[in-house]
């Protein structure tokens, strides 16, 4: 994980300890050295070049910290006859805190090398900081899961037996730390999370030097080189695709740019809907009230964005596309495809109008936090927040432009808009993902151009059913 501050034995005695443990257990890392960064955080570095496909650390299942381990510890036991918890980081933390205390650990020298504090975590910041990320969705997840932490608090010192002293700082301290530092492997083609010694105080970066997971025995981890790395570069490994509001939470840091950031926004059935009914058994909703929450990202392909854009389809349907939405099998929980050019207007003034209210909850304008950003902030934790709200605003101006995008192209004439597609672009730029699949898609699944296109090609029609014409649609339509 990044390092937040040093650990309370966390100096060179400390690491050379750690580095006496692992070797004593069969651990191999001869080139890889922990140093201090400035600003007190840690980094691991190359000692000698090394070679693509080298294995840089190799850490033995005497050294690994796993779910399995700590679920047979004593506090292990505890916690299933008590409270039958389910949580793999629960028993994983209440394990650190047992072993804290336990003389004579044999984790001794791994525990006096994590961090004494996580003042980065968002579980710790101050109220002023806080403050920062008014109208930020992460606020939203910062609530859940400090409710989740203090009922496992509460329950823990309720129940277990020797725990009553248990502090919320100490409990909250565990719980980061596992959440921050834990690997995900597979074990007998088992999940397991784990906590890996001097594996776990990599930093992250989106293209990662090692790759890293349970050797094919299954007896020790390893880290492998991907390329070659010459001798004092720090090395990184990624702790995964995840959007900022992840990385906030559980690890205190936020990237620039993040190709896997996620647009978050409440929608539901339109108020007063006189299909609210329909749509309601459709979408699977508990009330016609309800509002789900989506976490999408920008890529229109991606299964987060289709499940947001067909909830909208059939929260925006009207009685012709609703009719055939009804006999569609799977059409509640599967991907709901463009259903018309009106159906799909509708679709992107929802849209639109949730990511206004969103912007609208901010204290501050994405020019503001830009040159706040550029005036550098007075500590890496007020930096996290103005970071957060940015890439958030950024965000949600890229949908909103999606959206008045889509909403100029649906109203091209179809043959227009074809020519378009085939010539691979609008004459501003190339037609976006959601151009292709959405709009296209929308104009040409649209009843009256269908008709329109059949009765070109000589087909006769009897008696159609169609809604309406919409009357923004224009000649050609």
């Amino acid at each position: 994980m990044t390092e937040t501050q040093r650990g309370s034995h966390g100096d060179e005695q400390g690491l050379e300890a750690l580095y006496g443990w692992l070797e004593r257990a069969g651990a191999h890392h001869p080139k890889l050295r922990v140093i201090r960064l400035p600003g007190g955080e840690r980094g691991v570095f190359t000692l000698a070049d090394v070679a693509q496909g080298e294995v840089v650390l190799r850490v033995p299942r005497e050294c690994l910290l796993t779910t399995g381990l700590a679920r047979s510890s004593e506090i292990g036991r505890l916690l299933e006859s008590h409270l039958e918890a389910e949580s793999d980081e629960l028993y994983l933390a209440a394990f650190l805190l047992q072993e804290k205390q336990r003389e004579g650990s044999f984790w001794r020298p791994y525990l006096e090398t994590l961090p004494a504090s996580v003042p980065h975590s968002l579980l710790f910041l101050e109220e002023r900081e806080l403050q920062l990320l008014q109208g930020s969705a992460v606020l939203e997840e910062l609530e859940a899961r400090r409710e989740m932490l203090h009922t496992q608090h509460a329950l823990l010192r309720a129940h277990i037996p020797g725990w009553a002293s248990l502090t919320a700082t100490e409990f909250l301290w565990a719980c980061v730390v596992v959440s921050s530092r834990n690997f995900g492997v597979k074990l007998r083609g088992n999940p397991v999370r784990c906590l890996a010694p001097l594996a776990d105080m990599l930093n992250h970066k989106t293209s990662p030097d090692v790759h890293w997971g349970l050797s094919e025995d299954e007896e020790s981890f390893e880290m492998v080189a991907l390329k070659a790395l010459p001798a004092g570069q720090e090395i990184h490994d990624s702790y995964g695709a995840k959007s900022n509001h992840r990385f906030l939470l559980h690890y205190g840091f936020v990237l620039e740019d993040n190709e896997h950031d996620e647009l978050v926004v409440h929608l539901g059935i339109p108020e007063g809907d006189p299909w609210s009914a329909t749509k309601q058994r459709l979408l699977e909703l508990s009330s016609p009230s309800e509002r789900r929450r989506f976490q999408s990202r920008l890529p229109y392909g991606h299964e987060s964005t289709q499940e947001m854009f067909s909830f909208l389809r059939i929260a925006c349907a009207e009685a012709e596309e609703l009719s055939r939405l009804s006999v569609t099998p799977g059409a509640s929980g599967g991907q709901v495809e463009p259903l018309s050019i009106a159906n799909e207007e509708r679709v992107l003034a929802a849209l639109g109008a949730a990511c206004e209210a969103r912007l609208s909850g901010f204290d501050t304008s994405l020019e503001e936090d830009e040159r706040l950003l550029a005036e550098e902030p007075s500590s890496r934790s007020v930096r996290n927040c103005i970071l957060m709200r940015r890439e958030e605003k950024r965000l949600l101006h890229a949908y909103a432009e999606r959206v008045r995008t889509g909403a100029r192209l649906l109203r091209k004439p179809w043959p227009e808009l074809e020519q378009l597609a085939a010539g691979g672009g609008t004459g501003g730029g190339p037609l976006d993902d959601y151009a292709r699949e959405g709009v296209l898609k929308a104009v040409r699944n649209d009843p009256w151009n269908r008709l329109e296109r059949a009765a070109r090609q000589g087909h006769h029609f009897g008696s159609v059913a169609l809604g309406p014409r919409s009357k923004s649609k224009g000649p050609g339509r």
